[in-house]
């Protein structure tokens, strides 16, 4: 299963969850902005570097 997959299905989850008086998707979010944990970081490198596509920074001429 690909990581847009895997993070679609839990992103569902997590708003099927928020429907319960505890505020389950702030508290992560609010977690993610304070600690800045390493996770989250590799989880958006693999997200957006999914079958090798590759990015051009900034600075490359295309």
């Amino acid at each position: 299963m690909s990581t847009r997959a895997k993070c679609l299905i839990t992103l569902i989850a997590l708003m099927t969850l928020d429907i319960l008086p505890l505020p389950v998707v702030g508290s992560i979010g609010l977690y993610v902005v304070i600690k800045r944990p390493r996770w989250f970081r590799d989880l958006v490198n693999r997200l957006y570097d999914e079958e090798h596509r590759t990015t051009i920074s900034a600075g490359k001429k295309i």
